[in-house]
């Protein structure tokens, strides 16, 4: 989902803010995919496993860490070297650098508390996910990095709406409900065709479909 440039916030952070807006609406989008996928009840991620239990596990694997990769993102400073980050502390500075110092005020401290609220997860990304620290590999053979638990995850996420929506109420005097952002397909339709997979495995077994039905319909590539 693109964001168009709001003319209700001012001119030199309007296409910053639609970049962040839309960074953080898709983060958001995929941990209710992951909460649809892999935290909702104990039938879901059994089915997962006995259809396609490889392939789920690292989609899990891989959205998991970009997850906690976006989160850390987020919070990163404002320039790294010569370069300049996409980051909230970016906008932070334009804020100041624009003259709105009653909302940077405001906004500063939650930023703050989001930081805060990413530590664990930001010492992963950089030893674990986004790098390969080698004292962090040779220990985590004996000694494995616990990964996030979901409340983690939760407490970064509402760290990260109460900044964004400090601004949202300063310049549009309402809220963004990104918990609650909905897509036209996302995890249940994924589950959904898990189960009809399921059910057409179980009908070729009791033969009222022919084994190689599939193989027909979809064959395989060279």
């Amino acid at each position: 989902m693109t964001q168009p440039l709001d003319l209700r916030y001012p001119e030199p952070m309007r296409e910053l803010w639609a970049s962040l807006y839309s960074d953080v609406v898709w983060l958001h989008g995929r941990w209710i995919i992951y909460r649809q996928l892999f935290g909702t009840n104990e039938a879901r991620v059994q089915l997962l496993n006995e259809t396609a239990g490889t392939v789920t596990w690292m989609f899990q694997q891989l959205l998991l860490n970009d997850i906690q990769i976006s989160l850390s993102k987020l919070g990163d400073p404002a320039r790294s070297g010569k370069r300049t980050n996409l980051t909230l502390r970016t906008f932070h500075t334009k804020l100041e650098e624009s003259g709105e110092l009653e909302l940077a005020a405001r906004m500063k401290p939650l930023v703050e508390a989001f930081d805060a609220s990413c530590k664990k997860i930001r010492h992963r990304r950089n030893k674990w996910i986004a790098h390969s620290d080698l004292a962090t590999k040779l220990s985590s053979r004996a000694t494995p990095l616990s990964g996030p638990s979901r409340e983690e995850i939760e407490v970064a996420l509402l760290a990260l709406r109460q900044v964004m929506n400090s601004v949202e109420l300063h310049y549009t005097e309402s809220q963004v409900a990104y918990e609650h952002f909905m897509m036209s397909q996302d995890g249940e339709h994924l589950i959904s065709a898990f189960a009809v997979a399921k059910c057409y495995r179980e009908l070729v077994k009791e033969g009222v479909i022919p084994r190689d039905h599939l193989r027909k319909r979809f064959p395989r590539g060279v």
